[in-house]
């Protein structure tokens, strides 16, 4: 790439705007807009976990539940495949897009909240955290902030998980992995932010089972989450990959 002016510089700073949301300590609280209306715009994907150098990450699921198993090579290899479920929220405190990957029973919570505020998005809430850090019990209480302002989330972009956080595979590319424990040459460290831009929003006052996604490049969802059953299998054809470990599906809320 030829160097570029200090002028054109900020043309290549707007595509890194979601990140991970975290509340690292006891009684931590933030206020949120979910990027939802309902259980049909949550981001679900039937993944494997494998292990990348010293690096876990999720790869997409070659078939759906119903489909052989040797049409995904991390099928027929015994490596476990679950749905994972991510909530993408607007938080006020930096007005960032923030990335939450969600339990089953959380995102029951979510369907309540659906139940009760329609438009969702359109609604302030305030999460809390309960529970210490590193305390697998912890637990997130929601909050409605009713007197808060909402802003606009027209024009604020959605980042793209498949691809970025999600690894997009095909066949031939999983076996290589299974062989020597690495994907042909290409840039899978694990992003830290993921691809999204948006413009300044204005604040206003307002009165699964899932299915994989398929080779293509575009995401093959499922039933919505509230249906959602965990009975996405796979049968041990020759071992997971080297390099790779079976992940555990922990459960958060």
């Amino acid at each position: 790439m030829p160097r570029i002016s200090v002028n054109d510089s900020e043309n290549y700073q707007s595509s890194l705007n979601g990140e991970w949301f975290s509340l690292k300590n006891d009684k931590d609280v933030a206020r949120v807009q979910f990027m939802m209306d309902n259980l049909d715009d949550l981001d679900v994907f039937a993944c494997h976990k494998v292990k990348i150098r010293d690096k876990e990450r999720y790869v997409d699921c070659l078939r759906t539940y119903d489909e052989p198993i040797d049409k995904c090579p991390f099928c027929a290899a015994g490596i476990p495949v679950k749905p994972v479920r991510f909530v993408l929220m607007y938080q006020h405190d930096d007005s960032k897009v923030k990335i939450w990957e969600r339990g089953k029973n959380f995102i029951a919570k979510l369907q309540s909240l659906c139940n009760r505020y329609q438009p969702l998005s359109d609604y302030v809430f305030e999460i809390e955290r309960n529970g210490k850090a590193g305390d697998r019990a912890t637990r997130y209480e929601i909050f409605p902030m009713d007197r808060v302002d909402p802003v606009d989330l027209t024009e604020v972009e959605k980042p793209e998980l498949l691809g970025g956080l999600i690894l997009e595979k095909d066949a031939e590319e999983m076996d290589i992995y299974l062989d020597t424990g690495n994907f042909p040459a290409t840039d899978d460290s694990a992003p830290t932010e993921q691809p999204a831009r948006r413009s300044a929003p204005s604040s206003r006052r307002t009165t699964e089972e899932t299915a994989p996604a398929p080779r293509g490049g575009v995401s093959r969802r499922g039933a919505p989450a509230s249906k959602e059953t965990e009975s996405l299998s796979s049968a041990p054809a020759r071992g997971p990959a080297r390099g790779s470990r079976r992940g555990t599906d922990k459960e958060v809320f």
